[in-house]
């Protein structure tokens, strides 16, 4: 019976369920007021893919510039960017804070 409470913190602790806390479907982007859109358009990123430049982030994936006026805080402390649209276009992108 103790396991019970192992396995559920277990599950929490994942990043696909750490955004799950905090992602409301209604958050937009700060600069161009888009919605960020769903749980299929969003990305989790490393930090290794992740490089603060002046001005913004370097995005390791595809080699995309996001500026500050676009970067939202991560309250999960992990970097997230949503990316939809034809063609394809980063909507969104969460930063932890500490690296803003």
């Amino acid at each position: 019976m103790k396991a019970l409470p192992v396995l559920a913190l277990l599950a929490l602790a994942t990043p696909a369920s750490a955004h799950d806390k905090w992602w409301s479907g209604r958050e937009v982007d700060p600069a161009t007021k888009r919605y960020c859109c769903g749980d299929n358009d969003i990305k989790h990123l490393t930090k290794e893919e992740v490089k603060l430049v002046p001005g913004g982030y370097q995005l390791g994936d595809t080699g995309e510039f996001v500026p500050e006026t676009r970067t939202q805080p991560s309250v999960d402390g992990e970097y997230w960017v949503f990316r939809w649209g034809n063609p394809v276009q980063t909507q969104c992108f969460f930063a932890p804070v500490q690296s803003m």
